[in-house]
């Protein structure tokens, strides 16, 4: 008995090794469970949330880059607007064309038409984005610089866009994206801006001017537009055919094939979420309504795949469901380095859309440039087009002095004067032009670079007069400048970084007075080892609500019309490319003023 019980004392024993390592076992299989159902769990609402976000802040992101292109396509279509206003209502070549059907000599009329021509050539010689440039007279003869005419048998009523022009019975008319009949090569597609020609004594239309607009000029300009996540960007009229298919050019003035072109129609501006042939698409579109009071009714409609924006967070999400099994198994330091390669993985991603942002910010800075070139250069064109009439007139009449013997020496020198005069006229002019289109080249480039360099007080400041001059201007607002420190003041770091942190703090002041004038101060002083700029305005000020979260999110006061990416950007600008810090100060109804502070031995 007493045998067989010390025989038994080591099953016994061993029993409980087993029963002991049998529980660890379960104990751990249990463990590891729970923590991979929590890493499941946890993993699964995280990247449903990240992927919502992605998703909304995809929306806002493809609505600034449509809204964006569109104006940048508006301040273009403006320019050819005001091009074909300059001609239609060109005195000289009014007088030529109404007069020409009545010539009953051939050679006075050929000579007649050779001065038309030679008109429209000095306007559209030189742009390659214009096809041709014709003008039709009212006893439909059509006339065009470059040789090229209808067929024979052709009746100048049967041409597109003379037909559709009189048919529409207005002074102006775009037309959309077509195939040209007037050109002896086929498949010339272009679109058009045609007006009536009128004088200045008359005000019954003495013809018709046609400006055809090569539609590789818009292929180009879409084509440079680089939409993340396999976006695709296309123009769409108002009458539902495509203006421009950059990825089939075949289909240009053929119906667009989506089912929901009626309803962005309709709608005019949207984000949506579309579905196309089973699939998830995000649909961002905004209309052009009118050119300078001519119906346009242009749609810029951009196409993204759903499923693509949402491919990076769901890989991430298969990828931290096998690091967290993996860190099971392994163990806790597997863990650490799962979440240590997670967290570079979502910085990543986060900087690669903070990039993208920026640059669509940049984006906005160009076309309100755009917008501003046509009203800067406008007053100086006009007025150097008045300085050479005057000198053409001179020389006619010096030509014509030429041999006459009533006309003496001192008259001669009478007339030199008078061209001198106005050459010292004209040459400011060409001055002032040269200095916008410094400022518009430097402003263009990539503001993201970080090259070493620097610059002075001056220099920024009258970036920001020429570049803000148009909307300060347009929404009769005072810009009054307070510097306290030399303007040979040397900042380090990129000019065009701090006029674009200026121009956006700016146009927020400007915005604050809702459309009425105001007064804005932009102050500089030193403060110490830093320069202290204050952008200061007194409109409407900024709610408490949103004044906690400035500078900490994207956060808007405009509504659907904000994405809250200027100030937001403008505070990651400071911080990250001058050391500097930027502070908020504002009281509801009052104003706002915002202080920058940027080290002298900033690094770019």
């Amino acid at each position: 008995m007493l045998f067989g019980r010390k025989k038994g004392m080591p099953e016994v024993i061993k029993g409980l090794e087993e029963e002991k390592i049998s529980t660890s076992w379960k104990l751990n299989l249990e463990f590891a469970l729970i923590v991979m159902f929590s890493i499941f769990v946890v993993g699964a609402a995280s990247f449903g949330m990240i992927s919502n976000f992605i998703l909304n802040h995809a929306k806002v992101s493809s609505s600034e880059l449509i809204k964006q292109t569109s104006k940048n396509i508006e301040a273009i279509l403006t320019g050819f607007d005001e091009l074909a206003m300059t001609v239609s209502r060109d005195n000289t070549l009014a007088e030529y064309i109404s007069v020409h059907d009545s010539i009953e000599d051939v050679n006075l009329k050929a000579q007649n038409e050779r001065k038309i021509k030679e008109i429209l050539n000095n306007y559209a010689k030189k742009r390659k984005d214009i096809t041709n440039i014709a003008v039709v007279s009212n006893g439909g003869t059509y006339i065009t610089p470059d040789e090229t005419k209808p067929g024979i048998d052709k009746n100048i009523d049967d041409i597109y866009a003379v037909k559709a022009f009189k048919e529409s019975h207005r002074q102006s008319l775009w037309l959309n994206t077509y195939t040209l009949d007037t050109s002896p090569s086929e498949n010339v597609q272009v679109f058009s801006i045609i007006k009536g020609i009128y004088s200045l004594s008359s005000l019954k239309s003495q013809g018709i001017l046609i400006i055809n607009i090569t539609e590789d000029y818009l292929f180009r300009l879409i084509s440079d537009i680089k939409p993340i996540d396999d976006g695709r960007i296309y123009i769409i009229g108002s009458d539902g055919n495509y203006v421009l298919n950059p990825y089939d050019r075949s289909k240009n003035g053929k119906k667009a094939d989506l089912e929901f072109v009626e309803d962005m129609l309709r709608k005019g501006e949207n984000v949506d979420i579309k579905e196309i042939n089973g699939e998830e698409y995000l649909v961002t579109y905004n209309t052009i309504q009118e050119i300078k009071g001519t119906g346009l009714g242009w749609m810029i409609v951009e196409i993204t795949p759903v499923s693509v924006i949402r491919t990076s967070v769901t890989e991430a999400g298969m990828r931290l469901f096998f690091i967290g099994f993996g860190c099971v198994v392994l163990g806790l330091i597997l863990v650490g380095m799962a979440t240590a390669f997670y967290n570079r993985y979502l910085n990543k991603s986060y900087w690669e859309r903070h990039s993208v942002a920026l640059e669509r910010e940049r984006l906005a800075s160009l076309g309100q440039l755009i917008g501003g070139i046509a009203h800067n250069f406008k007053t100086p064109i006009m007025s150097i087009a008045g300085g050479l009439e005057a000198l053409k007139d001179l020389v006619d009449e010096y030509d014509i002095s030429i041999g006459d013997p009533q006309v003496t020496g001192e008259d001669h020198h009478e007339i030199a004067a008078e061209m001198r005069d106005w050459i010292s006229k004209i040459k400011p002019y060409c001055g002032y032009m040269s200095e916008i289109i410094s400022t518009v080249k430097g402003q263009a480039d990539n503001m993201n670079g970080s090259e070493n360099s620097s610059f002075t007080v001056g220099e920024l400041l009258k970036r920001v007069e020429i570049l803000m001059s148009h909307e300060l201007k347009k929404f009769s607002c005072e810009l009054r400048l307070d510097i306290k420190v030399d303007e040979d003041t040397t900042i380090k770091g990129e000019i065009n970084n701090l006029v674009q942190v200026l121009n956006n703090l700016i146009s927020n002041s400007i915005e604050s007075y809702n459309g009425k004038e105001g007064k804005i101060d932009l102050s500089v002083s030193k403060n110490g080892q830093e320069l202290e700029i204050v952008v200061k305005d007194y409109g409407c000020g900024i709610p408490e609500n949103v004044k906690r979260k400035l500078l900490k999110e994207m956060i808007t006061t405009k509504g659907k019309n904000g994405t809250g990416l200027g100030l937001y950007m403008s505070h990651s600008t400071i911080k990250g490319k001058f050391g500097g810090t930027m502070k908020v100060k504002s009281e509801e109804g009052k104003g706002t003023e915002i202080c920058i502070l940027i080290p002298f031995a900033a690094k770019t």
